[in-house]
């Protein structure tokens, strides 16, 4: 795949894949996903699409950062455990780092692999069992995907970026993952401090770490995980060009398809 790659071939390419690396698993590790979120609206949005994960069984594990969990997010929690998901959910102070927050979460958790999932991107069903489906094939302490796909929210536009280097280049040996797609061994990343305790920065603190402990990172295809850029209080301002530039495709709103959930 380069980067004239259609999506159509792409999503092609990507089954193919997937066939391949799930043809011998018979029976999946146990995986943690950890959260950590400030925002009720958001926090509704990524347990709707938890739900909708393929991943047999999982346990999640919620860090609430100076908010409760109101009625949606009560329901939407029944219907997990309902599919026997173990959900836990924590309180933070409003002081609480966000590295404080995820270190504390892993600690707390039981699972052999632990998966960070931002409570603003999007997800689409299979990407749990597609980060799990790459662990096993690799044996790579972390895995994740690639920045191939972008939902510029103030502009309501989506963007493909895809390209055979740089951070949309898939299916390779990297030093580099999306952030919110970070599916980690539990004893790598116990000893490379879980995420630090600091407010921001907290990925590149396990990546960096990971890599200095001797650790491998493996980077595989972006389609299924769309990462948001908008203007919020907690997040940095961005120069939406550097997306726009380059980019391959473009569609209004969120990019429609099954893979991604939205379709």
């Amino acid at each position: 795949m380069n980067r004239n790659t259609s999506f159509a071939t792409e999503l092609a390419e990507i089954s193919q894949i997937r066939k391949a690396r799930r043809a011998d698993i018979k029976e999946y590790p146990k995986v943690s996903v950890v959260i950590a979120t400030l925002r009720s609206a958001d926090l509704e949005n990524i347990l709707a699409q938890i739900l909708k994960q393929t991943l047999p069984s999982f346990e999640l594990l919620i860090g609430l950062h100076n908010i409760e969990l109101n009625s949606k997010h009560k329901t939407l929690i029944k219907k997990l455990n309902a599919r026997k998901i173990s959900v836990l959910h924590f309180k933070f102070a409003k002081t609480a780092t966000l590295g404080e927050i995820l270190s504390s979460l892993c600690e707390k958790s039981t699972g052999t692999y632990i998966s960070k999932m931002d409570d603003d991107d999007y997800y689409g069903p299979e990407h749990l069992r597609d980060l799990i489906d790459t662990s096993l094939d690799t044996n790579a302490d972390v895995v994740g995907r690639a920045m191939n796909y972008v939902y510029l929210e103030p502009l309501s536009l989506s963007v493909r970026r895809f390209s055979p280097t740089g951070i949309q280049a898939v299916e390779l040996w990297s030093d580099w993952v999306c952030g919110g797609t970070i599916l980690v061994k539990r004893e790598a990343a116990r000893k490379a401090g879980w995420f630090g305790k600091g407010t921001t920065a907290v990925d590149r603190f396990l990546l960096s770490n990971i890599t200095k402990n001797g650790g491998k990172i493996y980077r595989t295809f972006g389609a299924g995980y769309i990462y948001r850029r908008t203007f919020t209080f907690h997040t940095y301002v961005t120069n939406y060009s550097k997306y726009l530039n380059n980019a391959n495709e473009q569609r209004v709103g969120i990019w429609p398809d099954p893979i991604f959930g939205t379709k």
